[in-house]
């Protein structure tokens, strides 16, 4: 299946049975054939609802180097008549976002603290997070949600609306307003001060700048790390946009999926995630010396499409892949960081 989405990218069944043949060099079956052979394929999550969370595991061990900042972020849409919102964590990898474990929420919207402290819950069972720092946006604010995170041991940099706080905030040291004019007079330096919520500490950090209009604006963050390191954290924040990008129009398709049985998704997008991780590390070994960058500052083509590109040079069949795939990942188990732990199979 790894190998089907690297050379048709995308998750759908009746597209991926076209390459089966090739891969296995068993080109007189017909195709309506492998379709089925990939439907039964999907059906082992059925008996064994484990196995998707195996291959989540064996994505994470592949990453060699440790990594200090986590991202938390949906993605959501409407396809055949069903909702998706895949609440998704991932982990920002040598500057590239590459997805750890998700959630379907099935809905449309944001995501209540509930939800995201069972998507927490369930990744530390696989998942060696403590000693990370969560980066997130707006939307995944919540004085429990700040609390599990400090039991899990994760630190947290999460941007704020105006207002959010505020009594908190105003019931210690200067006020938000005055924080704003030291700002508006300080443009693109941090402010920042400490204030106490539901008993603990934490850190509100402000700068201003000016928007494209020349309108000073505000950047918000609660963090519970130093303001310096919020700044530097928060500004990577938005590398997940770009792997929702490389999974969905620029990539494998997910907005594709049509599997009704929640098990058989979970099976399918941790195959996906096992191919992009593979894509990215893969890309990683020699980017920053094959690809150039363009006279606007950005490189010519992204890790992930690079890595692509070369997994692709390998599937003239299975068995090739198979034996490019051994040579690269024959030591893993020797150099992988401390994400994953030991004592799950």
């Amino acid at each position: 299946m790894v190998a089907l989405l690297l050379e048709e990218k995308t998750v759908s069944l009746w597209k991926l049975k076209g390459s089966v043949g090739k891969l296995l060099g068993n080109t007189s079956t017909d195709p309506r054939s492998h379709y089925q052979r990939l439907k039964r394929w999907l059906k082992l999550s059925d008996s064994n609802k484990h196995i998707w969370a195996g291959m989540l595991q064996a994505a994470a061990g592949l990453l060699e180097k440790k990594s200090r900042f986590l991202i938390l972020d949906g993605s959501s849409w409407k396809w055949g008549g069903k909702k998706h919102h895949f609440l998704t964590l991932s982990v920002l990898y040598q500057g590239v976002s590459i997805p750890l474990w998700w959630q379907d929420l099935k809905k449309l919207g944001i995501s209540s603290q509930w939800e995201r402290k069972l998507l927490l819950w369930m990744a530390r069972k696989v998942l060696n997070l403590k000693g990370k720092v969560l980066l997130a946006d707006r939307e995944y604010v919540g004085t429990q949600w700040f609390e599990t995170l400090r039991q899990a041991g994760i630190e947290l940099v999460i941007r704020l609306r105006k207002g959010n706080y505020k009594y908190q905030l105003a019931a210690r040291g200067k006020s938000v307003g005055k924080l704003e004019n030291k700002a508006k007079s300080q443009l693109e330096k941090l402010v920042w001060k400490k204030f106490t919520l539901e008993e603990h500490d934490y850190y509100y950090v402000l700068k201003a700048y000016r928007g494209r209009g020349g309108k000073i604006e505000f950047l918000r963050l609660i963090s519970t790390v130093t303001p310096a390191l919020a700044m530097e954290g928060y500004g990577y924040r938005y590398r997940i946009e770009t792997m929702f990008k490389h999974l969905k129009s620029n990539g494998f398709q997910v907005e594709n999926l049509n599997i009704k049985t929640p098990c058989r998704v979970e099976m399918m997008m941790a195959v996906l995630v096992l191919a992009y991780t593979l894509s990215v590390v893969y890309g990683l070994k020699n980017y920053k010396r094959r690809i150039g960058i363009k006279k606007h500052g950005c490189p010519e083509m992204s890790v992930f499409r690079y890595g692509l590109d070369l997994w692709q040079n390998h599937l003239q069949t299975f068995k090739h892949f198979l034996q490019q795939l051994f040579n690269y990942c024959k030591n893993w188990c020797n150099r992988q960081n401390n994400l994953v732990w030991e004592n799950v199979p």
